[in-house]
């Protein structure tokens, strides 16, 4: 595990954690707080640093043409929240937790969360996301922080955070919260908070779409009829508890919400056309 915090660019301020969080970020510096420059915060790839974890059923080692690809193949792959991708030897190892199991320094290795998406930086598209004045009142508080700089923070120590789909933040206060479902807020002023698969729900879609497949009718969580594909996108970003991807049928409108991304559980339909809400996000890095 890395000894010297200050060899780390990291895009998250971990200050002030006030309960237990385990599996992110925070494993790789000890328990003492960490100031990093906003420029270094701000950035999504781990450069010169390999996460390790070879032990998870999901376990992937391949060859990519690129780190692009490499986010690619995870983001279609059921249990792959990271990846790490080394330049020279062109192989892509998938990791199940966000930032790994252990991570030490690897020549022409980089490394990201799936859920870590550049797009962030920009907050003026974030506006439909933020609900104002709301306390999202559904879900498991998996920990707190105080001492946040701001939502972006927030928002940022989330992503590296295993189960973490939502945050509510309160001044410097940030919440990370698991299993969001959708309606149930409770008004709090002053309070901001955000459902993270909503932030790629608007993001492009047709990078991630797979033409004449549809996802198997046994992980399928939720239905509805949309006007078009980017409409079931948010569908699924939007509230369905659980959702990983969709499966949308432009002759009837169909929009089917499903709690698998998994390539392999599809079937070729020359009706519909499927996405990975994990790709969308990642195609924006």
């Amino acid at each position: 595990i890395i000894q010297n915090r200050q060899a780390i660019s990291a895009r998250i301020s971990l200050l002030g954690i006030t309960t237990g969080l385990k599996n992110t970020a925070m494993e790789w510096f000890g328990s003492n707080d960490v100031q990093l420059h906003s420029s270094q915060r701000r950035q999504c790839r781990l450069e010169g640093l390999d996460m390790f974890e070879s032990n998870h059923p999901n376990y992937i080692s391949t060859n990519s043409q690129s780190f692009d690809d490499c986010l690619y193949k995870c983001s279609w792959k059921d249990g792959c929240n990271a990846v790490s991708y080394n330049s020279k030897t062109r192989k892509c190892t998938s990791v199940q937790r966000r930032s790994g199991l252990m991570i030490y320094p690897v020549r022409d290795t980089y490394s990201t969360s799936i859920y870590c998406s550049s797009g962030w930086s920009s907050f003026e598209g974030w506006k439909q996301c933020v609900k104002r004045d709301v306390k999202l009142g559904s879900g498991h508080t998996l920990a707190t922080a105080s001492r946040v700089a701001s939502l972006e923070e927030c928002v940022s120590l989330c992503q590296m955070t295993d189960d973490c789909t939502a945050v509510t933040y309160t001044s410097t206060f940030c919440s990370l919260i698991q299993y969001l479902s959708a309606g149930h807020t409770v008004t709090s002023p002053g309070t901001d908070s955000i459902n993270l698969k909503c932030l790629v729900s608007d993001k492009p879609v047709e990078k991630c779409m797979m033409s004449e497949t549809v996802f198997s009718n046994q992980y399928r969580i939720g239905m509805t009829r949309v006007s078009d594909l980017r409409k079931c996108v948010e569908f699924c970003g939007n509230g369905v508890k659980g959702c990983e991807g969709v499966s949308f049928s432009d002759s009837t409108l169909s929009c089917e919400a499903f709690s698998t991304r998994d390539s392999q559980n599809t079937f070729r339909d020359v009706n519909y056309s499927s996405v990975s809400l994990a790709c969308v996000g990642v195609k924006e890095i």
